[in-house]
This record gives structure tokens, sequence and C-alpha cells, in this order.
């Protein structure tokens, strides 16, 4: 996807050579030097999205249709760059001049409750609560709901068409387990290694929505994989029969 992948991704502060069609968000504010992020990862050909979080800078590049020639990462640097000098002190975003499917974007980080779901949020640390509006689950519930989930011939997660994919969810009587990427790669997590982890998490949030992050177990080399579980109320908002689901 991107030329020998992306070792760092370091947004500077580089001169424009290439004009850029960019949209800036009124109202906003991003201190600039929040916006250098520096990774040891790559992002590969299996991520289809790469989004990192600084203090209260959010940095996302996407490339869903896998851009081909693969955009370089001096043309990343340069588009986030402009974006940066023509929005300051704000965000905005804009598609790569190179090729328009990759789409970038700079923007603040979200609100408390998707903390969880940020790329600096502590790995293996179980938040419980999020979802509200949902009676409690039970634990049988959900260890038969993880238990139906099919695997691969090496334990690994399959959807319910035996195909690996980005997230996969199953619902047993009261509760909904789903394991998801960050980054829309293919799970390739195996159920066995994943289960101490989800044990943990049923007896840490008692009944109560959980949540938690695993670094490994996403195919896209900078994702990381999110194991939920909730009630199994449909989601939905300013619905009195249906759960808020964060």
């Amino acid at each position: 996807m991107f030329a020998h992948g992306i070792r760092f991704l370091t947004v500077i502060g580089l001169l424009a050579r290439h004009s850029l069609a960019i949209d800036c968000y009124p109202g906003t504010t991003v201190r600039r030097e929040e916006c250098e992020i520096y990774r040891d990862g790559v992002l590969g050909k299996a991520s289809k999205s790469f989004g990192y979080v600084n203090g209260d800078c959010s940095i996302i590049v996407q490339n869903p249709k896998g851009a081909d020639p693969a955009p370089t990462k001096k043309q990343i640097e340069r588009a986030f760059a402009q974006i940066l000098d023509k929005c300051q002190p704000g965000t905005g975003g804009s598609k790569l001049p190179s090729n328009e499917t990759v789409l970038l974007n700079i923007g603040n980080r979200g609100l408390k409750q998707f903390n969880i779901y940020d790329s600096d949020f502590p790995f293996l640390k179980e938040t419980c609560g999020l979802n509200s509006n949902a009676p409690e689950t039970k634990k049988e519930d959900c260890v038969k709901a993880y238990e139906s989930i099919s695997i691969s011939i090496e334990g690994e997660f399959l959807d319910d068409n035996k195909l690996m994919s980005p997230k996969i969810t199953k619902t047993f009587k009261s509760c909904t387990v789903s394991i998801s990427t960050s980054d829309e790669s293919d799970v390739i997590a195996n159920r066995q290694v994943v289960r101490p982890t989800f044990d943990k998490l049923l007896d840490r949030c008692n009944g109560k929505s959980g949540v938690v992050s695993l670094k490994e177990g996403a195919a896209g080399d900078n994702g990381r994989v999110i194991l939920k579980t909730r009630s199994s109320v449909l989601c939905g908002n300013n619905d009195p029969q249906k759960q808020v689901c964060h």
C-alpha cells in the first residue's frame, strides 16, 4: 500500500510544492508540535487506515482502495505539512494529490468515552460500563457467544461465512461479543490465546459492557485488536428501547 511501508509518520514544516485542495475545520485548534507522530511500525498492505493520537492531535491516513502506485512517505509528510500551514492554528483534511483515493485528516482527540479506541490507550486495560440504558449480561451467555465463534484449523477467528474478517460478532441470549481491528485489516488472533483476556474482561466488568485492546492479532502492521462485550439489546440513540453503545 505504502512504498516500503511508513516506518515513521512525521508531520514537519515543509514548504508546499504542489497545490492541495484542503478543507479547514472552523472552530478547532491544534498544537503543531503535538501533530508530530513518530511510529516504529509500518502501515503495510493489509491496513485500510492509519491513525495516531498525541496530546490533543489526531492524524489519520485512509487508503481503502489500496492506492497503486503507492504514495511515498515524503508525499504524505508534505501533504500533512500543507494542511497545517493552511489551517493553522486549526485542523483540516484533504485528498492526496498524487492519488485522490488516499484521504488525510488532522483533528482533535475524541471524547473521553472513546479514549479506549485511541492509539495511545494502554493495551490490556479494561474499560467497563461505557454503554448505557442496557440490562446486565450473564457471564455464561458471554462465554457461550465467545465459544460459538468459528475458528480456522490454526485456531484463528472466522466470521459466519468461515472467512477472516475485520470484525466478527456473536450473540447468545443476553450477551453480544465482538472482536475487531482498529485499522480495518483482518482479525488473525487465535481464540485460545485471546481467551485469558476475555475471561479477565468478564470478571472485571461483571455484567456491564466491556472493552479491551490487544497489541497482537491484527493483520495490519499498525492495527490493534478490540475485544468487546455488551448487552444483546440493539444499539441506538434517543430510543428508550435501545442501548447507547460506545
